[in-house]
């Protein structure tokens, strides 16, 4: 099975801070490859990561390679990538067409608790 990571660098995980959020979904999703036999997909040999933090940056590549349908795209959790479906859902939508389906690792994130005033 062949697929790509994307993650969010500004994407917090409870009261973690971004670098230590970052850091939980580089292991998560790897975990998760590793564990499933999921090769990573380079598109860009210039790359520096094994993983995207921009859409449309994956989306740019996806579309000048012809690598026709990769297996999956995995994701730390939907919510990571929730903004960018609020903001580009037919970009997202044109992403999605690309795998054959969107694995999301984890299905909750930990919430921030607020304090009742």
């Amino acid at each position: 099975m062949r697929g790509i990571v994307l993650l969010n660098p500004n994407y917090k995980i409870g009261d973690l801070h971004t670098d230590e959020s970052l850091a939980i979904q580089k292991i998560v999703t790897d975990r998760y490859m590793e564990e499933n036999n999921i090769s990573p997909v380079i598109l860009n040999p210039y790359q520096i990561h094994p993983y995207y933090t921009i859409p449309h940056e994956l989306l740019s590549n996806l579309q000048s390679k012809k690598t026709g349908q990769i297996d999956c795209l995995v994701l730390h959790s939907l919510e990571t990538i929730e903004r960018f479906n609020y903001i580009y859902p037919e970009k997202w939508y044109e992403l999605c067409g690309y795998f054959k389906g969107i694995i999301s690792v984890t299905t909750q994130t930990p919430v921030r608790k607020y304090e009742a005033k």
